[in-house]
C-alpha cells in the first residue's frame, strides 16, 4: 500500500506538468477555462491513481504507462487549443524537458541515500524541482503568452523545440545505470553541476528568445508606425495644399466676377464664356483630399492603396464606417489592411480585366466589433492545401496572410479567404474585449 500511495504521488507530478502546458495558451482554448481547468485537475488525479495502480500491479516500470498518457495527453493538447501545432508542440516538449529535471534528480537521489528514507525524500526533490520550474513560469508567464500571441515565424518554431529536446534527452542519458557509479569519486558533484548548467541554459535561453522576439517584433512596429505617419503626413499636405488653393480661388472670385459683369454688360459673350471655362477648369483642378472614415490611420493607408491602384489602372472603391477609437492598435489595423489591400492589388494587376475593381468594405459595429472584407479579381491558378495559401507575390495571394491570422487569432477574432473563378473573397472581424 505505501508503494502504490507513493507511486500515485509520483505520477501525481503531472498536475503541474498540465498547467504548466495550459497557462500560456489558455486564451485560445477551444473550451471554457472555467471548465477546462477544473476538468483538466480532477482528470489529472483520476489518472494519476490509474497509472499508479497499473505499475503496482502489472508494469513495474514506470516509464511504460507514462509513455502511454502522455501520447494522449499531447493529442488531447493539439485538440484543445487554436494555436499553430509547432507552437504546442515546444510548449509540450518544453514542460517534458524541466519535468526530466526533477526525474534525474530522483535517481541521482536514490543512487547516494539509503532504501528506508529515499521515498519521502525522492518525492520531495522531484516536487521541489518542478515546482521551482512552474513558479519560474508562472513569474514569466505574460512574456511567454506574448511569445506564443506575436512571435510568428515559422520557421523559429520548426526548430527551437529542438533545444529542450536535447536537454530532456541529455538529463534522460544521464540516468545512472548503476547506482555505485554516483558515489566514485566527484561523481555526485559533477552531476550536481551539470544539472545546473542545463537549468541555467534554458532558463537563459528562454529569456533571450523573448528579448530577441521583442526586439524584432518592436523594430517591425517602429517601420510600420514610421510609414504611417509618412501617409497621414502626405494627406496633411495635401489637405494644406486644397486650403491654400481654396483661399486663392476665393480671392480671386472677387475679381472674375466683376470682370465678368464687365463682359455681359459690354455683350461679350464669347470672352465671358471663357472666363467661365477657364475659372471652372481652375475648380475641378483643385479637388479635397479623399476622407474614407473618421479613423486617421485606416484612412491614411486606405487613400495610399486608393492612389496606388488607380496609377495602376485599377478602381478600388472603398466604403468606411470606422470609428476613430477601435478594438485593436493603428499598428495591427494597418498590418491587416496594408497586407490584404496589397495583395488585391498586386492580385487585380495581373488579372489585368476591363473595368477590373477591388472593394474594400470595413465597418464598426454597434457592440464595437470591427467588419472587414475586400473583394478582388485575380487570374491564374490559386495554391491552396490545408485552408493555408501558398506565399506567391506573383499571383497575389498568400503574402501576409499568416501574419493577418496571427494578429486575428490574438485579438481573438475571425478571418476567413476563399475565392471562386473570378475573385478573391477576404473576411476579418475582430471582436471588442
Amino acid at each position: 500500500m505505501v508503494n502504490l500511495i507513493f507511486y500515485f504521488l509520483d505520477y501525481l507530478i503531472i498536475l503541474p506538468a498540465a498547467f504548466m502546458c495550459v497557462l500560456p495558451v489558455l486564451s485560445h482554448s477551444r473550451i471554457k477555462p472555467a471548465i477546462l481547468l477544473p476538468s483538466m485537475s480532477a482528470g489529472t488525479v483520476i489518472f494519476s491513481f490509474m497509472l499508479a495502480f497499473v505499475r503496482y500491479k502489472l508494469v513495474p516500470n514506470p516509464n511504460i504507462p507514462l509513455a502511454v498518457f502522455l501520447v494522449f495527453a499531447l493529442l488531447f493538447f493539439f485538440f484543445t487549443f487554436d494555436v499553430k501545432i509547432f507552437k504546442l508542440w515546444y510548449i509540450f516538449i518544453s514542460v517534458v524537458s524541466v519535468m526530466s529535471f526533477g526525474g534525474l534528480s530522483t535517481f541521482i537521489i536514490d543512487a547516494m541515500l539509503d532504501h528506508s528514507i529515499e521515498l519521502i525524500i525522492e518525492l520531495a526533490v522531484k516536487w521541489g524541482v518542478s515546482l521551482l520550474f512552474f513558479l519560474f513560469e508562472f513569474l514569466y508567464l505574460t512574456k511567454l503568452r506574448w511569445l506564443v500571441d506575436n512571435e510568428n515565424i515559422s520557421t523559429v518554431w520548426r526548430f527551437i523545440w529542438l533545444i529542450p529536446m536535447i536537454i530532456a534527452a541529455a538529463n534522460m542519458l544521464m540516468i545512472p545505470e548503476n547506482n555505485a557509479n554516483v558515489r566514485v569519486g566527484k561523481v555526485f558533484q559533477l552531476y550536481i553541476i551539470i544539472e545546473i548548467l542545463f537549468a541555467a541554459f534554458y532558463v537563459i535561453f528562454l529569456i533571450m528568445l523573448y528579448r530577441i522576439a521583442k526586439a524584432i517584433n518592436d523594430k517591425a512596429e517602429s517601420e510600420h508606425n514610421a510609414q504611417l505617419l509618412g501617409l497621414q503626413a502626405a494627406q496633411y499636405d495635401n489637405l494644406k495644399k486644397y486650403l491654400d488653393s481654396t483661399s486663392r480661388l476665393r480671392h480671386d472670385f472677387v475679381y472674375m466676377a466683376k470682370t465678368a459683369q464687365t463682359l455681359a454688360a459690354n455683350g461679350e459673350t464669347e470672352q465671358l464664356r471663357q472666363l467661365l471655362s477657364d475659372y471652372g477648369s481652375s475648380i475641378d483642378a483643385t479637388s479635397a483630399p479623399a476622407f474614407y472614415c473618421d479613423n486617421k490611420a485606416l484612412n491614411a493607408i486606405t487613400d495610399y492603396y486608393v492612389n496606388d491602384a488607380r496609377r495602376k489602372g485599377i478602381k478600388l472603391t472603398a466604403k468606411l464606417n470606422v470609428a476613430r477609437d477601435i478594438v485593436i492598435s493603428d499598428y495591427e489595423l494597418c498590418s491587416i489592411v496594408g497586407n490584404v489591400l496589397d495583395n488585391a492589388v498586386a492580385a487585380a494587376e495581373k488579372a489585368a480585366e476591363p473595368n477590373s475593381e477591388i472593394l474594400f468594405v470595413a465597418d464598426t459595429k454597434k457592440n464595437g466589433d470591427l467588419y472587414i472584407a475586400v473583394s478582388n479579381p485575380y487570374s491564374g491558378e490559386i495554391k491552396e492545401k490545408g485552408g493555408k495559401f501558398s506565399s506567391t507575390k506573383a499571383g497575389g495571394h498568400g503574402i501576409g496572410l499568416e501574419s493577418i491570422r496571427a494578429i486575428v487569432q490574438k485579438n481573438n477574432g475571425y478571418c476567413n479567404f476563399r475565392y471562386d473563378k473570378k475573385k478573391f473573397y477576404s473576411e476579418i472581424m475582430l471582436r471588442q474585449g
